[in-house]
């Protein structure tokens, strides 16, 4: 079997990945949680912290999902997906170019737990457009 097709077959919704992501201001590493793969990756960022701005608005608050580092052993200190953006800005094959590089980006899965929570964020969230949410929820059923 050959390596880019078994990474595509290995990919799947609900892991989380440490990807450079050239759209982010600046271009960097991030954990990004992938919610749908074809036929383009759906994905969601994974912040070490919730910005001041969010916390403090209610509305934006219900749309962050604790990712706690103590059930997530990927993960060294407790992180957020963010619920309220959907990205779609990394083809399927710069991802399998940056696993094929180095299969340590591939982190993990999130919990049960977690995922219903990021579901249940995704239905309530307020700013995530119509059309992404259900994309997601598609993919998820």
């Amino acid at each position: 079997m050959n390596t880019e097709r078994s990474i595509k077959e290995n990919l799947l919704p609900w892991q989380v990945l440490r990807l450079f992501c050239n759209f982010t201001t600046p271009p960097k590493n991030k954990h990004v949680l992938i919610v749908g793969i074809y036929p383009q990756p759906l994905i969601l960022m994974v912040n070490s912290k919730v910005h001041p701005y969010i916390k403090s608005k209610a509305y934006l608050k219900s749309c962050q999902v604790l990712l706690s580092a103590s059930q997530h052993f990927f993960l060294a200190h407790d992180s957020y997906v963010d619920c309220r953006e959907l990205y779609t800005h990394l083809s399927l094959d710069n991802i399998l170019n940056q696993v094929q590089a180095d299969r340590r980006c591939i982190k993990g899965f999130i919990s049960e737990e977690a995922q219903e929570q990021v579901i249940a964020a995704i239905k309530i969230c307020p700013v995530l457009e119509i059309h992404s949410k259900n994309l997601i929820l598609a993919e998820l059923a």
